[in-house]
């Protein structure tokens, strides 16, 4: 697969570049077709998220509570936070609110992501171990 995306990869990066352009102009369309990879691998990552967070969600609330519907609900709040802090990433929204606390959203929701999956760990820890 990375043999084949070494080899695939610069086919599409110089695809639209003319054999007259300069190396100057080459590095711009490199960098100009590389945000393009950036931003679909951001709205792919945030896609996924989503969609998994919902499975998630609609798995835990299939269960009726319990203890796994519980355990199920700490993953999904987690899930959605990490997904939250992804979000923050999009480019439109870092030009609307600052880098400062953007990044500092970022860091907070993904922290509280993981300690919300942790918890959840430790429930279906105790439930194996029959406490």
């Amino acid at each position: 697969m990375g043999a084949f995306a070494g080899l695939v990869l610069p086919g599409v990066l110089f695809a639209q570049m003319s054999s007259t352009a300069g190396p100057l102009q080459t590095l711009i369309g490199i960098e100009d077709q590389s945000k393009i990879f950036e931003i679909l691998s951001l709205w792919s990552v945030l896609i996924i998220a989503l969609v998994t967070s919902i499975m998630v969600w609609v798995g835990g609330r299939k269960m009726h509570g319990g203890i796994f519907g519980k355990v199920l609900t700490l993953f999904s709040v987690g899930m959605t936070l990490i997904f939250l802090s992804a979000a923050t990433d999009i480019p439109w929204l870092q030009t609307t609110i600052g880098h400062l606390y953007l990044k500092m959203t970022h860091d907070l929701l993904f922290i509280a992501g993981f300690i919300s999956m942790g918890f959840a760990a430790s429930k279906l820890l105790d439930v194996i171990k029959g406490e």
